[in-house]
């Protein structure tokens, strides 16, 4: 408000100024010249109109100095400013220089900020470039080196399918790790659109549990679902199914035989949470964070079969619907992850 009436101020000085300059010589020289004044008039006119003259040389000798003074600070501040020297001096000034040292200072924080984030880019990309590298050379090199193996004539029947038994399973992971790279990296730059439905929380979890059940079934796990029908849930059904399905997955993975998982639906006041509780080995409370990183795997389960995909895709997933995953775990005795879905 303040500044909007000091710009209304300067206007109208301005244009008072302006009228004065061109309205009062104008009027002189018109009654200079359309009447015939005494010698005397005359020449107090002509005074007048060489001291409206000079005003106007001052004026603009005036301006032109202050004008000339406030660019020379200004690139003064710029260079400062690009220099990466902040005073602060002129924070505390209510001119017009101030303010434009105010506004390039704003500029180059969004420029370096922006510049920040560039350069985070290009070291989130490069250490990606690093981990799928990383993560494609190891079944590839099996492939190769069993190959190697079966070109031997030599070869025993017996070894010989056992091997091509290795190099399917490496191809296979080899495929897998394509197609999650391929998810993670629609999730992360928004190429996924959702259809967002106040779908059956029961219809979901058993598409999930479909995908799983034969895993779990070969280590005689026993999977127990305590879900109302008609609990429903505002989300997209295929990629909550598959969010819910990373994390059954890796408790089938990481529970020994004879286990049990068991998944409980709870209506809340604004969330519909769906807690799945396992009894594996349990997660150590220093690593929950970790576990939801992109190939995080954590020294315990090195040895197992997996990518450190299924929990970061799952986290993207549910995040992008306006919802959050929740773990608890106690080590030797299983693990709990909550999902909480808007109602």
């Amino acid at each position: 408000m303040d500044r909007n009436r000091a710009e209304l101020r300067m206007r109208v000085c301005k244009y008072v100024l302006l009228t004065v300059n061109i309205l009062l010589p104008a009027a002189g020289s018109l009654l200079l010249f359309t009447q015939t004044p005494k010698s005397r008039e005359r020449t107090v006119f002509l005074i007048i109109l060489l001291l409206f003259c000079a005003l106007d040389i001052g004026y603009f000798l005036y301006f032109r100095k202050r004008f000339v003074m406030f660019s020379e600070e200004v690139c003064r501040n710029a260079e400062r400013i690009m220099r990466n020297e902040r005073d602060g001096i002129q924070l505390n000034k209510d001119t017009l220089t101030s303010k434009v040292v105010m506004e390039l200072e704003k500029m180059e924080d969004i420029l370096g900020n922006r510049l920040a984030e560039s350069e985070q880019g290009k070291a989130k990309l490069q250490k990606t470039i690093s981990e799928i590298a990383h993560q494609v050379k190891t079944p590839l090199s099996n492939v190769r080196m069993y190959h190697d193996i079966l070109s031997d004539p030599d070869i025993a029947g017996g070894d010989k399918e056992r091997f091509m038994e290795i190099i399917r399973q490496q191809l296979e992971k080899l495929e897998f790790l394509i197609d999650s790279l391929i998810k993670s990296s629609r999730l992360e730059s928004d190429m996924i659109k959702l259809s967002m439905e106040n779908g059956s929380v029961f219809d979901t979890l058993g598409i999930s549990v479909n995908g799983i059940v034969q895993k779990a079934d070969r280590k005689k796990i026993d999977i127990a679902i305590h879900c109302h029908p008609m609990i429903k849930a505002a989300h997209d059904v295929k990629w909550t199914s598959e969010a819910i399905e990373n994390i059954l997955d890796n408790a089938v993975k990481y529970t020994p035989e004879r286990g049990k998982i068991r998944i409980d639906v709870i209506r809340g006041e604004m969330y519909v949470e769906i807690k799945i509780q396992d009894t594996g080995k349990g997660i150590a409370a220093e690593h929950y964070n970790d576990i939801f990183k992109r190939f995080y795997r954590e020294p315990s389960a090195s040895k197992d079969e997996g990518l450190g995909l299924g929990l970061y895709i799952a986290r993207n997933i549910i995040t992008l619907q306006g919802g959050y995953i929740m773990v608890h775990s106690v080590l030797g005795q299983g693990s709990c992850f909550s999902l909480f879905l808007p109602d």
